[in-house]
């Protein structure tokens, strides 16, 4: 669990570097548009791109920390041994589904690569951004898989740091 614990925080900070990229396109885009009446032409398509890992890269994080929304209306009312059960399940159908999305990514990404799709002002093509998407989706379905085997275990989910 230690390495799992690892590549996500190594994930959650990628997607916070990612983001300051981001910050700083939208800068430039902004002094040159406003400052130097010259307006880049790559930034939106880039801006557009650079916003996939930031989406995907934090799901793992926000999984393994706990910093998602949860509604805790089982857990007030039923036992420990069924809040636990309920848990389980929820994880393992969710791992499942995530997975399948991850799966469904691997083929358009392939099909991506295959056509071409590419931004319209800069061309820049879209198969490495689905290849991220599915490393994203894919440790967020492994983490959701291990948060599951953690439950049935009857161990603690990781701290929420």
């Amino acid at each position: 669990m230690m390495t799992l614990d690892r590549i996500v925080r190594f994930f959650a900070l990628l997607c916070g570097v990612v983001l300051f990229a981001l910050m700083l396109v939208t800068v430039y885009s902004v002094v040159m548009r406003y400052v130097f009446n010259a307006p880049p032409l790559f930034t939106l398509d880039l801006s557009r791109m650079l916003l996939i890992p930031v989406a995907v890269f934090g799901l793992a994080y926000c999984g393994w920390t706990g910093g998602h929304i949860a509604v805790d209306l089982i857990g007030a009312l039923g036992r420990p041994r069924l809040v636990r059960c309920v848990d389980i399940i929820i994880r393992l159908v969710c791992a499942g589904f995530i997975g399948l999305w991850a799966w469904k990514l691997v083929g358009l990404a392939l099909y991506s690569l295959e056509i071409g799709n590419a931004t319209n002002m800069v061309q820049i093509p879209h198969h490495p951004f689905v290849w991220i998407m599915v490393m994203g989706v894919g440790l967020y379905a492994i983490v959701l898989f291990a948060l599951a085997r953690r439950a049935f275990n009857g161990e603690e989910d990781p701290p929420h740091s």
